[in-house]
Parts: C-alpha cells; structure tokens; sequence
C-alpha cells in the first residue's frame, strides 16, 4: 500500500466503527492520520466523538500492530493515548483492527485527537523547506520558560516508556505535539507537549536488532548511526537520552548542533556550546545539554529521570505573560461583576421608591342632599286671595289637539276649577 493508495480513502468512508472525516497530511513516513467520528451506535460516555485513525502502509502494517501493543501499555499525560475499539462488551480490550479498503487489507488503530500545532512548528530554523518560510522566521528560538517546560515534561514521558521496557529511538520536535487545554490564557505559558509516534520503536526485551525504520538523520545517536553500519549493536534508554539532548540544543539556540550525520558519527567534533550562541542561557543548563550530546553513552545521562532531576534543579524564570493574563481576567471579570450589580441595585431602588396603592375600606359614595323650603302656614285671607274670581265658565281641560273647550263639566255640575298651572304662576 502505497501512499498514493491511502489517498483513496476519502471522507465518509467507513473504518469499522468509525467514519473518516478528513486525512492530514504530512505526518508520519510509514502511516497516514485522519480525523475520525465514532459511529452513531458504537458511541460509549468514556469514549471521545472525535478520534485521530491511523492507518498503516503496506510495508510498515507489522509495526502498526507493534505500535498499538506499545501505546497500550502507556498511561501519562505527556504520551499519546490510545483508545480500545468500542466493541461493547466486557472482552479484552482490542487496539488494533484489520479492516478492507478499496485497495486491500490493512490494520489501523484510534488514538486521542491532538491539535496540529507542534514543536516543529514553534522552531523556525532552516530546513529543506526553508524557500517555504519567510525569512523574518529564521533564526527564531523558544524562551527558557518554554524549553525549560517542554524538556522537564519530555522527561517525564521518556521515564515512563522506559519503565515500560519501551525506547521510542525517534525524538525529535516533529513528534512532539500539544494538547489543548481548557482556560489555556490563564494557565501556564508552557503549552502541554505530548509524545507521540512509536512506529519505530522496541521492546528492550526482545530488541528488533537491524531495523532502523524510518528515522530522521539529524537526530539519530551514534548508536543507531553505528547500527546502521550492520555493527548490530544493541541500543538502549540512552539513544533516547541524546535524540532529546538534540531537541534541547535546537529549542535554545534555534539550530541544531550537528549539520550532518557524518558529524554525529565523528567521535572527535563537538558541537558548540549553546552559550557561544545564547548568552543568556545558565551554565547549569549548558552543562545538561552537553552532557545529554555526549557521543559516548557511559558519559550521558543514564536515565530520563536523572536528566529531569538536574533540569528540576535550573532554575524557572518567571511567567510574567501568565501572569498578566490571569490579572487581566480578575480585573475584567471584577468590572464585569460591578457592573451587574450596580445594575441590579438601581433596579431594586427604583421599585422600592415607586408608590403603590394602599388596601383600606372603600369610600362611600357621595350623596347630593336637596333644602327644601321651610312650610308656610297660610291665614284665611291669604287664602281667599289666591282663590279665583272667575265665574264658572273656566277653561275646561284641554282636548286632545290642545285646545281648551268651555262648558260645564260632564254630569251637569257646574263648579269652579282652579286654573291650570301655567295660569296659577307655579
């Protein structure tokens, strides 16, 4: 399986329980990467969504499978980790697969999915691929905060592979990537490096003696150089010790300490030391840098933990961008707060002073009183006054067209009949 062949497998092609989201380019020599989604009925809460899947070439599918034994033996926060296929039973976890693509039968694995931001990617020295850059990028070198940061958490991770009787005989800043992480801006300024690819490596216990796979040259020890020349000799933690010491020199000084690989065979060169190139760098971190570029094993560090004990001994410079960070975020978030509250005070004070109706018995309604006129008592004569003198030919009631007739009442009587009221001046 060639890579031309890997390119056959395009988004949304199925991979046993995943599906393929899209490939990465570039990484990796003996395998490709891609973006993975678990499939809908294979999800698990303890399995992530997104997975990176690495899917082996043809000459390299053995050292796929030996990878994946590999990475499952590992449980730290600066290695890679490496997830089980989700088969939903209580079975022996499995890690690596056989599955059938378009071109035949390969084996693939799934591991955490990492940003793509690396330390390569921080260094800017140059390379073959130097034309690509631009030329305000050379020269370029990482602060002593960061080299300080990374190296130690190398350490560590070199420490537990090798507990595991496992060397990785391929450090270098290309297989170094970062891990995102929550809050970053508030945290430390040393991002969360993560070790990763393991396609060349070996069990101490059952040494793979003669194969190289694919390593870079410039960061080879004179072992593995050594190895190369079929001299067959057993390489052990100390190559990884020098590959690190390699990657250390370059993140402090932004070259690399051996131009070629004849230079890391030669026995005689030694590379300059970093303070020649970077002043401020401390003696005491010079000295674990040419300590760790000895050409003689006996002469480096013996463990990854040794080496990270004397780089727990340089002191840390201070992480003043963190800092203020972390300052800035209190002092926005305090504003913010004030903010809210002044706000909701002025909320409740403006209730509170607003009058409201107050519950009490209902008024009665007002009752318009009318004066009457006191009673007059009238004497005789008043009321003979106002008696009329009128024969007893008065106006009869009017009729129905409202004229008045004259005549006696019905019945033949005559009498008297007061005057109607408009005649009567009431």
């Amino acid at each position: 399986m060639s890579s031309e062949e890997l390119n056959h497998i395009i988004p949304n092609t199925i991979v046993g329980p995943y599906r393929i989201v899209r490939g990465f380019k570039g990484r990796g020599g003996m395998a490709r990467i891609f973006e993975s989604e678990v499939r809908e009925k294979y999800r698990h809460p303890n399995l992530p969504r997104r997975l990176a899947l690495k899917i082996a070439k043809e000459d390299h599918q053995a050292a796929l499978v030996a990878e994946a034994d590999f990475l499952s033996r590992f449980d730290h926060p600066n290695v890679v980790r490496i997830f089980p296929l989700p088969l939903g039973d209580d079975r022996r976890p499995v890690y690596a697969a056989r599955e059938r693509f378009p071109f035949g039968w390969g084996w693939y694995y799934a591991m955490e999915l990492l940003s793509r931001d690396s330390l390569e990617r921080l260094l800017t020295r140059p390379t073959t691929t130097g034309l690509l850059l631009s030329p305000s990028a050379e020269g370029r070198r990482l602060s002593l905060l960061k080299t300080l940061g990374i190296a130690r958490q190398l350490t560590g991770a070199l420490e537990h592979i090798h507990e595991q009787y496992v060397i990785n005989l391929d450090i270098k800043p290309g297989n170094v990537l970062f891990r995102r992480r929550r809050f970053k801006y508030l945290r430390s300024s040393v991002p969360q490096a993560v070790l990763c690819d393991f396609g060349i490596s070996r069990d101490l216990r059952h040494p793979r003696a003669g194969i190289l796979g694919i390593a870079t040259p410039e960061y080879l020890s004179p072992e593995q150089i050594t190895e190369m020349g079929r001299r067959h000799e057993q390489l052990d933690t100390r190559s990884d010790i020098f590959s690190l010491g390699v990657t250390l020199y370059e993140m402090l000084t932004g070259t690399l300490p051996f131009a070629n690989i004849a230079m890391i065979a030669d026995p005689l060169y030694t590379p300059i030391p970093p303070r020649q190139l970077r002043p401020s760098i401390s003696p005491r971190l010079e000295e674990i840098v040419m300590r760790a570029l000895a050409k003689e094993p006996a002469c480096r560090f013996q463990t990854a933990r040794e080496m990270q004990a004397a780089l727990d001994q340089v002191p840390t410079p201070t992480d003043w961008k963190a800092g203020a960070r972390r300052v800035f975020a209190v002092t926005t978030t305090g504003l913010a707060l004030t903010g809210c509250l002044t706000a909701v005070g002025w909320g409740i004070k403006s209730l509170t002073n607003t009058p409201t109706p107050t519950s009490g018995p209902t008024p009665a309604p007002a009752i318009e009183t009318v004066t009457c006129a006191p009673t007059v008592r009238l004497t005789d004569e008043q009321r003979k006054s106002l008696t009329p003198t009128h024969p007893a030919t008065d106006l009869a009631p009017p009729d129905r067209v409202g004229r008045y007739r004259q005549g006696p009442p019905a019945g033949g009587e005559r009498g008297r009949h007061l005057p109607p009221l408009r005649q009567r001046g009431l």
